[in-house]
């Protein structure tokens, strides 16, 4: 089955030129990085991981480049498993999209069926599901950024509910193991940090969450975020990865607020993109 995009026109441009424009000033804006990245000449030699925004690329955008900036710097993967939190409240707690492809403005994107199969058949709590993607765009807002940059991979979508972390937990040594059997592979994790309060109470409550993640304490993320009403809509996914043994320590890209572009400072959504190398 093929997925047509729901958010192209949005959350970003429905038209291919628009799109890369777009994708473009969001690298050279001054909350990003600054520069474009350069198209990679090599292929991926590690498993890497990043943590990005999922909102408009107008006010996220700039923060997810530079993740997606650092990424392009180490070579084109072959897989890129994409794992968000589920908003519409559709479908299973934890779905996977497990065979077709999905498509943007730039272009289709083929599913693994390989490695959606072998996560399927390690992690009974996953389901194989369209629902809980159809009309979902935590994942679908990346596929344009790695368009934009690579070639020739193949995706792995996953989205969840809100779940404990002994889920999180027993997820995540289910995606290690897959990624043993896949090399060259990215994880991509999909969340927004604290939302619609003012400037500076998001900017406080997302430094909680981000010491956290930067001392890789999933216990530790749930309790702050649990304290301070933090409203991170990726808490789960987030959690899964600081459970895997896949990655080395994350280092903090870039952190910022929707009121850094829409200068808007009264009701803000905070945005940060990690890399786990």
């Amino acid at each position: 089955m093929k997925r047509e995009p729901v958010v192209a026109g949005s959350f970003y441009p429905a038209s291919r030129k628009a799109l890369i424009e777009l994708i473009e000033a969001c690298f050279m804006s001054e909350i990003g990085p600054g520069e474009l990245p350069k198209k990679p000449d090599r292929s991926l030699e590690k498993n890497v991981a990043l943590i990005v925004p999922h909102a408009g690329y107008v006010y996220s955008g700039p923060v997810a480049a530079h993740a997606y900036a650092e990424l392009a710097k180490l070579g084109d993967p072959k897989l890129v498993v994409l794992l968000g939190p589920n908003h519409t409240g559709y479908g299973a707690r934890i779905g996977v999209w497990a065979k077709g492809s999905w498509s943007t403005p730039l272009g289709e994107v083929q599913v693994c069926e390989e490695a959606a199969q072998k996560l399927l058949k390690e992690f009974k709590e996953a389901s194989a599901d369209i629902r809980c993607h159809v009309a979902e765009h935590s994942l679908e807002v990346q596929l344009p950024f790695l368009q934009y940059i690579f070639k020739d991979f193949e995706i792995l979508p996953i989205t969840m509910f809100p779940a404990s972390l002994q889920v999180c937990e027993s997820l995540a040594r289910a995606l290690d193991e897959l990624l043993k059997n896949f090399c060259s592979t990215v994880l991509v994790v999909s969340s927004d940090f604290n939302h619609y309060e003012d400037d500076v109470t998001t900017k406080w409550k997302d430094q909680l969450a981000i010491e956290e993640i930067l001392k890789r304490d999933a216990e530790g993320l749930y309790r702050v975020v649990a304290n301070h009403r933090i409203t991170m809509c990726g808490l789960s996914p987030v959690a899964c990865l600081l459970y895997m043994q896949s990655f080395s320590k994350p280092r903090l890209l870039k952190h910022a607020t929707s009121g850094d572009t829409s200068h808007d400072r009264s009701h803000v959504v905070g945005y940060a993109s990690f890399i786990f190398e």
